[in-house]
């Protein structure tokens, strides 16, 4: 995965933590919706991004490398473990809509789990990014991973929680070969789309994940 990728993620994840933190920082909000809409964005790069990390870099620098390499990006495969499972018990306490009186509660929450989600981005920087050049390529200069399964389904398993929408559909006619896969030229359509104003409600909290993306099995 190009440096340059990594980077441009890391600016998406944090600009979004800004924006949470903008949120919660205010008064609470007079309905859930605009709060559900910056909920998911931040779940979906986060995630996604974690999924990209796991299958694309932490894997083959661990399977394919070797050495003190594979130790650093075990270490920072396991601290992005542990900061999944705390994302999601931050997201099943506070999925719903927090009450009055719940809502300094909950921003002082927000704020603890964005700092930590700094912190492990900081730590992606520092320690990560140097080694990149070592990832083993095909052919094509590609690297050969995938995105980790488990935070895709993680992510959307969040999604039914911040929306509760049914469960996403996978398509029959799926292959299963390519049913976790997410195409690389996704990234620039998806930078496109961020640019654009937020919608007065989110239309993503009623789409089906696109199946030649996703496989939801841990």
């Amino acid at each position: 995965m190009p440096v340059d990728r990594v980077l441009r993620q890391h600016g998406h994840i944090l600009a979004n933590a800004d924006a949470l933190e903008a949120l919660v920082s205010g008064p609470r909000p007079a309905s859930v919706e605009g709060l559900g809409f910056r909920r998911w964005l931040f779940t979906r790069d986060l995630l996604m991004h974690f999924a990209k990390m796991e299958g694309q870099v932490y894997g083959p620098l661990m399977d394919e490398v070797g050495g003190e390499v594979a130790h650093v990006a075990s270490h920072a495969s396991a601290e992005t473990a542990a900061l999944v499972a705390d994302f999601r018990e931050h997201v099943t306490r506070w999925h719903g809509f927090p009450s009055e009186a719940q809502w300094d509660i909950y921003a002082r929450a927000t704020r603890w789990l964005t700092a930590r989600i700094r912190e492990r981005l900081e730590g992606e920087a520092t320690d990560i990014l140097p080694l990149l050049s070592r990832l083993p390529v095909d052919e094509r200069g590609a690297c050969p991973g995938k995105p980790d399964h488990r935070y895709v389904a993680d992510a959307w398993e969040i999604r039914e929680l911040i929306f509760g929408g049914a469960a996403p559909a996978v398509a029959a006619d799926a292959e299963p070969g390519n049913a976790g896969s997410m195409p690389e030229d996704k990234d620039q359509e998806n930078d496109r789309n961020r640019n654009a104003e937020q919608p007065q409600q989110d239309a993503l909290a009623h789409l089906n994940p696109p199946s030649s993306w996703f496989r939801l099995r841990k």
